[in-house]
Formats: structure tokens, C-alpha cells, sequence
């Protein structure tokens, strides 16, 4: 479904990704861990091509991701859903209208056009409103971004993402600007979908105790390599002190979040 064939890549002398190999089957959920810097991100951002490899391949649903192709890029990049850290929402528009914004990417021509005036045709305008829904937000769908929680916001950008229909959805830390109990909330939303609907779920994510919670495969980055690839038991503390090394408040920090959340 998702794999990455000897990817690296470097910024200036900083060598981020050193050779990753990694296949990722359709319908799992998996967690990319590591601590801040170790190329977590760097890697899933090579899969819309934000970021383009100095070397290797990637392949979604058995296609070679042409970073040379515009046309072609674009079409691939409708095939995946991003969901991000600081949300990525059209502050001063309501809910609705941003989720709505998730179908750009998809239309054509004069529809196209009025897409970008805000105009959109009544079955899309069916189907934002039945995903809002979904993700608990029903009641409030005229509410502008700005007015939201954060974890309100979060459940706007997956609505948006589940518009574009992708065959991949990619979550770069969607829980680090929310309180432990919010992001409990949000991580169980993703599991759901994953679960309800099989679609393969990629999450970028350093919470420990939350990883333990929601993931049966973790992928633990260091130094830009793969250090671990498995399920939570065989992350003993020894391997995640190797995993974090000087990084050992972030597990820590971890810990008491999860210890003060009300598990929702």
C-alpha cells in the first residue's frame, strides 16, 4: 500500500533520512515515533511531496510517486489526507466551508472555478455536512475556525481530510498543542476511522503512553534510521532510552500528561 525504498535525504550538511526502508499494508494503523529531529516527519512528507528524496522511492497503492510530474503529483496527492499539527484551517471561515475546502484538490474546470468562490454542488455540500456529523460536530457547522477549541479544530481538519476520499490518511502530531483528555478524544477518533471504514492511518506521534494506548505497530526512528518496528511489548524501557537518548523529558512529560487525562 505505502512503501519507501532506500529514502534519503539531506538539508545542507544534515543528513535526515539515511536509507529508510519501510512498508506499511493497506488498512493498518501505525505510529512513527522518535524524538524531535530524528526525521519523523521529513519521512511523511515525502509521500505528497513536500519534501522530495535525495535518493530512493516511494510507492502508494503500488505506484511510483513521480516528483518530476506535476500533473501527476497532484493526482497522487489527492489520493492522500493530511492531518496536522497546527490544524491548517481557513481561520475566518466556518466549519462547513472548511471542510468543503478538502474537495479542491478534486474539481475541474468551471466547477473548479466555483469551488474557489465558495459555490459547491449540492451532493458535496450532503456529504461535508454528513462528515462533520460524524466526527461529533453536527451541531456547530457555522461556527468560524477561529472560535473553536483545539480539538474542535482537529475534528475540522479530519472531516476535511476524509472529504478528498483518500486512500491514505497522514497525521503529523495531531495531539501535541491538545490537553491529555482532547487528545484521547482525537487519537480514539482516528482508531474509529481506521476501523469503520479500513482506510490506512499513519500517525507522527512522540506521546508514549498514548502510542501504548491506540497502536498495535509502532515504528521508532533515531538519527534518521529505523531503530524498532513492532507492537508495544517489545518496547522495553531500555529501547526507548536508546530511542530517546537525550530526549528523555519527552518521555517523561509523556507520562504525567497521560497520568492527568480522563480517559474519554
Amino acid at each position: 500500500m505505502l512503501k519507501f525504498n532506500n529514502i534519503h535525504k539531506k538539508f545542507g550538511e544534515k543528513e535526515v533520512l539515511k536509507g529508510i526502508n519501510l512498508e506499511i499494508k493497506e488498512g493498518e494503523f501505525v505510529a512513527i515515533i522518535g524524538a524531535s529531529g530524528c526525521g519523523k516527519t521529513t519521512l511523511i512528507r515525502t509521500v505528497n511531496g513536500f519534501v522530495i528524496p535525495d535518493a530512493g522511492e516511494v510507492y502508494l497503492d503500488n505506484e511510483k510517486i513521480n516528483y518530476s510530474d506535476s500533473n501527476k503529483l497532484r493526482k497522487m496527492r489527492k489520493k492522500v489526507g493530511m492531518v496536522y499539527q497546527l490544524f491548517n484551517l481557513v481561520e475566518r471561515t466556518n466549519s462547513l466551508q472548511n471542510v468543503l475546502n478538502g474537495t479542491l484538490g478534486s474539481c475541474e474546470g468551471f466547477e473548479n472555478l466555483l469551488s474557489i468562490l465558495g459555490i459547491f454542488k449540492k451532493e458535496k455540500i450532503k456529504k461535508a455536512l454528513e462528515y462533520l456529523d460524524y466526527v461529533g460536530l453536527k451541531d456547530s457547522i457555522y461556527d468560524r475556525a477561529d472560535k473553536r477549541s483545539g480539538g474542535q479544530k482537529q475534528r475540522v481538519a479530519i472531516a476535511r481530510a476524509l472529504m478528498q476520499h483518500p486512500s491514505l490518511l497522514l497525521a503529523d502530531e495531531p495531539i501535541a498543542n491538545l490537553d491529555p483528555t482532547t487528545s484521547h478524544k482525537i487519537l480514539s477518533l482516528l482508531k474509529k476511522i481506521n476501523e469503520e471504514t479500513k482506510l490506512t492511518t499513519v500517525v507522527v506521534i512522540h506521546h508514549i503512553d498514548f502510542v501504548k494506548s491506540y497502536f498495535k505497530r509502532i515504528v521508532a526512528m533515531k538519527n534518521g534510521v529505523i531503530v524498532y518496528d513492532g507492537n508495544y511489548d517489545g518496547l522495553t524501557e531500555e529501547k526507548l532510552h536508546f530511542i530517546y537518548s537525550e530526549h528523555l523529558d519527552e518521555i517523561y512529560s509523556d507520562k504525567i500528561r497521560a497520568e492527568q487525562c480522563i480517559t474519554a
